[in-house]
């Protein structure tokens, strides 16, 4: 018995062990001369090692109760960009469901004249704007009734 539990203590102890060799590993961060950042495991010339505890989602918030390193910024200048969201947002669904209707509007006059060469190329065509329009309008109506 102890002869085939052994192999299998030996592989759970690795199995166990994985973990720490893995967490153990360095992150270097390069930047290159055109301003591409690229993390890595391994060293680079020019790279600066990353501590990996600042990209840590347990780290302690500070005593004001944000994060280190993310910027304050005045409640009335949050509530002021939430209104100018607001309003974009509504214009843009306002223009959304005026290209609908007038997409509809087109597919409805294609449709009673048959006669043209392109018709179903046409209307294929049209309905994948409906589609898209009606995809953008109830994106645009969940973003507004997040706010």
């Amino acid at each position: 018995m102890e002869i085939r539990t052994l192999p299998v203590l030996l592989i759970l102890l690795l199995l166990c062990s994985l973990p720490k060799a893995i967490a153990g590993t360095s992150i270097y961060k390069h930047v290159d001369k055109d301003g591409r950042i690229t993390f890595t495991n391994r060293p680079i010339n020019n790279a600066q090692k990353v501590s990996i505890a600042s990209f840590s989602k347990s780290a302690e918030p500070n005593k004001s109760g944000l994060q280190p390193g993310v910027p304050r910024i005045k409640d009335t200048t949050q509530k002021e960009r939430d209104v100018m969201r607001h309003q974009i947002l509504e214009k843009e669904l306002v223009t959304e469901e005026k290209l609908l209707t007038d997409t509809q509007n087109f597919l409805n006059q294609i449709s009673n004249d048959r006669e043209s060469g392109n018709y179903r190329e046409k209307v294929i065509q049209l309905k994948n704007k409906l589609f898209l329009h009606r995809r953008n309008i109830t994106a645009i109506k969940k973003e507004l009734a997040s706010l």
